[in-house]
């Protein structure tokens, strides 16, 4: 399996503390079947200034413990992008990391809780830069699962979206749990990750959230999220998507009376 969204540089933003701790959630990302992953600090401006200079360097020096250590994982640079007006002229400029530094998809953070006025525009602006922007952690933005209508609009457009493979099984809230199978049974999102932070939440694993993602979505399409669509993002391929279902907006007890 090939993981596209890991904190397991470690010192860099909040996800591994120390050497220590990044080498073993190496090896547990071995253990789960992972072969490769796209290591993807935070970038915040003002907080987690992660360039892509810091983060190659760190990536470098990550490649000589772990093969000091034995642990056989291909690891590749990348950065989680903070939603910021300046994004395009940054990467652009070669100031921050796109993934696999391949200049293609850029991860982009969508904040949990809201979504800003015109990120249609700002999407755009990646497009015209020959940017491909790739949303992370969508079931988990509070908007988007009430008006599920704005994820659709964006696939429809051809933008990519990961989902964290915990909000599948017990790791979340039930309500995020439910919405992330909605989202496959759909067709909105198109890679499954990590989002690994370290060695109990979040942890390096796919395995689990791959079996819950099989039943929804049959064998075929759930190794599809782990396998090929990872793979052709790495070799920065342009990648086919089925056309999405429209997932309607789910009536509350409060629409009943508000109809009467």
């Amino acid at each position: 399996m090939i993981d596209l969204h890991s904190h397991m540089l470690p010192n860099l933003d909040d996800g591994a503390t120390d050497w220590e701790q990044s080498l073993s959630m190496a090896r547990m990302a071995v253990a789960d079947g992972i072969t490769d992953v796209v290591c993807t600090p935070h970038w915040v401006s003002g907080r987690y200034e992660n360039t892509r200079s810091i983060v190659l360097d760190k990536l470098d020096e990550s490649r000589k413990m772990m093969a000091s250590a034995k642990i056989e994982l291909r690891i590749h640079p990348g950065a989680e992008l903070r939603l910021d007006i300046t994004l395009p002229e940054r990467i652009k400029a070669g100031e921050l990391l796109t993934i696999n530094d391949g200049g293609k998809y850029a991860l982009i953070e969508l904040p949990d809780g809201s979504l800003p006025d015109h990120l249609d525009e700002f999407f755009w602006g990646l497009e015209m830069g020959r940017i491909k922007p790739i949303l992370s952690h969508v079931e988990r933005n509070s908007v988007i699962r009430q008006e599920p209508s704005r994820l659709y609009r964006w696939v429809e457009m051809g933008y990519l979206a990961q989902m964290t493979a915990s909000s599948l099984v017990d790791s979340h809230t039930e309500e995020i749990r439910e919405f992330s199978f909605r989202l496959l049974e759909h067709r909105l999102v198109h890679m499954l990750v990590s989002d690994s932070h370290g060695l109990h939440t979040r942890t390096p694993k796919l395995s689990e959230g791959l079996a819950a993602a099989t039943e929804v979505i049959g064998t075929k399409a759930a190794h599809r999220m782990v396998y090929e669509v990872p793979a052709q993002i790495l070799r920065g391929e342009s990648v086919n998507i089925p056309e999405p279902i429209p997932l309607k907006k789910k009536k509350s007890f409060f629409d009943f009376f508000s109809r009467r």
